[in-house]
């Protein structure tokens, strides 16, 4: 039987081998997960079209300015109306981005149709038909900026489709796109009369698909 002092020490070197074993334990992380996450953006885009542009494109003959008159010449590119309508002979067609945008915005522009007189059954082109005309556009950052476009399918109106008219408009409406149209008409023997159409125009994110173009 041990004596009282043996059993002291015996605890003593249990107790002292209990916390040598202790100091030696590792635990392993316990992990949950992983779990998603996500977010999901879109920003808003807000274009603004000057008030002769969204008026309407009304064309006029290759000299006048500010009024319409009927088109004699059907060889010849004729201005729109608003082409040389503003201070120091600018254009008065704009587009701009609004001030709440946080994102660069790109601008398009597409015709629902040809032109068209459906009580003659006649029509002109709108879309470029090499060797015969179309309409036609040039755009610049300044209203003095856009100069005669040379005829070509790169500076064309399409029908129901988006055609580019101003690549990036920074946030906050900088820079602005001023725009000028002509016609020449296509078919040039077309008859006498008055031919109407319409026309969207549609700012996008960009870089961003404008989508089908019809109305």
């Amino acid at each position: 039987m041990l004596h009282p002092e043996e059993r002291i020490g015996l605890a003593l070197v249990v107790i002292l081998l209990g916390v040598a074993s202790a100091s030696t334990v590792t635990f392993a992380p316990s992990d949950q997960g992983p779990f998603p996450m996500n977010a999901s953006i879109s920003q808003p885009i807000c274009i603004e079209v000057s008030g002769n542009l969204s008026a309407g494109i009304f064309f006029t003959n290759t000299t006048t300015i500010g009024v319409q008159y009927p088109i004699t010449d059907t060889k010849a590119l004729n201005n729109a109306t608003g082409n040389y309508w503003g201070p120091s002979y600018g254009t008065v067609y704009n587009v701009t981005a609004c001030s709440g945008n946080t994102v660069n915005v790109s601008v398009y522009q597409s015709a629902c149709d040809d032109l068209r007189n459906t009580t003659l059954g006649a029509y002109m082109n709108v879309s470029y038909v090499a060797g015969q005309g179309g309409v036609f556009f040039a755009n610049g950052t300044t209203p003095t900026a856009p100069n005669t476009p040379s005829e070509s399918d790169t500076t064309d109106l399409e029908v129901d489709e988006f055609v580019m008219i101003g690549e990036r408009i920074w946030p906050g409406g900088q820079p602005d796109i001023y725009l000028r149209y002509w016609i020449d008409p296509a078919p040039d023997n077309v008859p006498t009369g008055i031919y109407n159409t319409t026309y969207l125009i549609r700012g996008v994110e960009i870089g961003t698909d404008p989508g089908p173009g019809a109305c």
